[in-house]
């Protein structure tokens, strides 16, 4: 059994996986993750947030989860790393291969933005007097600087 929170955000799943991912506990990992896959879910964050050591078989789990959800037409992206995993990723090159971002909120936009992009029509903007402008809410700052 592996520890973790597992949220549905539209057609977007974010696992927060609550534990480290030592070897003991990388087959349970792929097995939870794979049964998020096989349910349908192949837009998954990985919130990594809680984690301080990763195993190498965790980094090569973690690589294949994303192979996985490319080959399904979906995507895999990671957020929240601490130092040490941040450490890891870049020691091992997996930053330059998975998509990684500061907070899963920017990684959950990403998701949107993409969609936004494949669209015709866009929606949800709002008018930021600074700006003059209309902007699509995934367009905004991460930091709200526009709220008083």
């Amino acid at each position: 059994m592996i520890q973790g929170v597992t949220r549905t955000e539209g057609a977007v799943t974010i696992f927060h996986l609550r534990e480290n991912l030592t070897p003991k506990k990388v087959k349970p990992f792929v097995k939870k993750l794979q049964d998020l896959i096989d349910s349908g879910r192949t837009n998954v964050i990985l919130d990594l947030s809680s984690v301080n050591e990763i195993c190498v078989m965790g980094l090569v789990s973690i690589s294949s989860v994303f192979n996985k959800c490319r080959s399904l037409h979906g995507a895999f992206k990671v957020c929240s790393l601490t130092p040490e995993t941040r450490k890891v990723f870049r020691d091992t090159n997996l930053i330059n291969t998975v998509e990684v971002f500061d907070t899963a909120l920017e990684a959950l936009k990403s998701f949107h933005s993409e969609n936004l992009l494949r669209s015709r029509h866009f929606s949800g903007s709002f008018y930021i007097e600074e700006k003059n402008a209309f902007v699509g809410w995934d367009r905004l700052p991460a930091r709200n600087e526009y709220v008083n």
